[in-house]
């Protein structure tokens, strides 16, 4: 290596070991939204009919949180360091797996801009699974990408092995399993042997039996465990998980979030304009100088990463909420993976120019993390506003209850889904203020119910949707009576 490619190297480092300082330094330490309260409560107990966590609990997820809450007392700081250190770990096979396609340079600064991208970077530092789902991912891909490419024992268990894992934190990543059916394609064109090919499928399923029992054992039965996952998967796909069966929305509207807003605003560029107009001229430039691009590094194993790329946007599309772009991100970073793949070694000039996205997207990221662990998100803003008002009251809510819960706030507050219900409780608190929030009055709207002429306004509490898009905008409302 070359005395300037020793000095890339070391700075390519330097900003690595920045990236991951600076995420540790602003690791999420207070849950803002009901999942993150879910996982934050599972560390102290795991119980999944008391939603600690909720369906499917994420074993493996919470198991790497409750080792690091026996070092730190914090349950959301610990998973969020847990987040952290899966990430960093992620860092190998994303070398590895780009050293396969470009130079040992290009893959460290592949590396490097993969680890800096900014939305990455605000989910890892989220108490939430998807910092480590991510992070193991990249161990699958790298895994399954050595198995389909050698027949040695040792390259087919792995796969088997991580996508255990994958699974243990995150079961919304099942489309990737779809990669082991060329695992086991292209080992049986290998080696012909049906006997070795049903050990493997049946040494995944095993696999898989390690945390699926755990959480049978965990519930009490395998009767209850069978009743409480088809009573979650019944409410995913009908009520309340933002599937295309449950939103009913136009496929043309889902399809515009998914792709322009989820995949591009969001993931890519996490909405900055510096951002989008940095990835958009990389990619012009490029093209340009190279009329005839070609996609020859690309040519081996194109198939895998295209398959699991559409299994996993199909999947996204209509079994996912979509309104929530972390659901989406999986395909970004597949997506600018490929990109640096197909672009660093183009131009001489693109590999200080990836250093350069990298050291942007850093700068910008730190700037967000850095709002993320010091501005208060807003349902956190309204508990602290009921809490001044020093008289009587009680709160309506839709989901905003659980981290009011979390919290231990002072004031009463209580959680309804139908307009009727809310009208019989609330007949019981003449003589108290009472408040609703927009999330609640938008739910009686999709009930057909008008109470705006009920409605005054009290305050709007705003916080970066990047961080919660769902419940980044609350508006408090006090109820009057006619």
């Amino acid at each position: 290596m070359g005395r300037a490619n020793k000095l890339i190297a070391a700075l390519v480092l330097l900003l690595l070991f920045i990236t991951f300082y600076i995420r540790f330094l602003y690791s999420n330490t207070i849950p803002s939204s009901w999942d993150q309260v879910d996982f934050a409560l599972a560390l102290d107990r795991f119980d999944l009919l008391a939603m600690q966590p909720h369906f499917p609990g994420y074993p493996f997820f919470i198991f790497g949180g409750m080792i690091v809450h026996s070092v730190i007392d914090n349950p959301s700081l610990s998973l969020s360091v847990f987040n952290n250190l899966v990430a960093i770990s992620a860092t190998v096979p994303m070398y590895l797996l780009a050293k396969r396609y470009v130079s040992r340079m290009s893959a460290l600064i592949i590396t490097l801009v993969l680890q800096t991208s900014i939305y990455f970077m605000i989910l890892v530092n989220q108490p939430m699974s998807e910092g480590a789902a991510l992070g193991v991912l990249w161990w699958f891909l790298w895994s399954l990408l050595c198995g389909i490419d050698s027949s040695k024992l040792r390259y087919q268990l792995l796969p088997l092995m991580f996508f255990s894992i994958l699974m243990g934190i995150r079961l919304s990543y099942l489309p990737f399993g779809f990669g082991l059916l060329f695992l086991w394609w292209f080992d049986y064109e290998r080696n012909k042997d049906r006997v070795r090919l049903m050990g493997f499928i049946v040494l995944a399923f095993l696999f898989q039996l390690v945390w699926v029992v755990a959480l049978i054992m965990t519930e009490g039965s395998l009767i209850g465990f069978i009743k409480l996952s088809m009573a979650f998967v019944t409410g995913h796909f009908t009520s309340w998980g933002g599937t295309v069966v449950d939103t009913q929305e136009p496929f043309s509207t889902r399809l515009h979030q998914l792709i322009l807003y989820n995949i591009i605003l969001v993931g890519m560029a996490a909405k900055s304009a510096i951002i989008l107009i940095v990835l958009s001229s990389l990619t012009i430039w490029v093209i340009v100088k190279n009329k005839s691009m070609r996609v020859t590094p690309m040519l081996k194993n194109h198939r895998v990463w295209l398959t699991l790329i559409s299994v996993y946007f199909f999947w996204n599309l209509y079994a996912q909420n979509i309104e929530k772009p972390r659901h989406s991100y999986p395909i970004t970073f597949m997506i600018l993976f490929l990109w640096l793949v197909l672009l660093i070694e183009k131009q001489r000039l693109m590999k200080w120019a990836c250093i350069g996205l990298a050291v942007i997207q850093l700068w910008i990221g730190s700037l967000l993390l850095h709002e993320q662990a010091t501005k208060a998100p807003s349902v956190h803003q309204v508990a602290e506003y009921l809490t001044q008002k020093n008289k009587d009251s009680i709160v309506y809510t839709w989901e905003e209850t659980r981290v009011f819960q979390y919290l231990g706030v002072p004031f009463e507050h209580k959680r309804f889904y139908t307009y009727d219900l809310f009208l019989q409780d609330k007949s019981y608190h003449t003589n108290e203020d009472i408040y609703l929030t927009n999330h609640l009055i938008e739910g009686f709207e999709e009930q057909g119910i008008d109470v705006s002429s009920n409605l005054e306004k009290v305050r709007t509490f705003q916080s970066n949707d990047l961080f919660d898009p769902v419940y980044d905008k609350i508006v408090l409302y006090r109820w009057k009576e006619h």
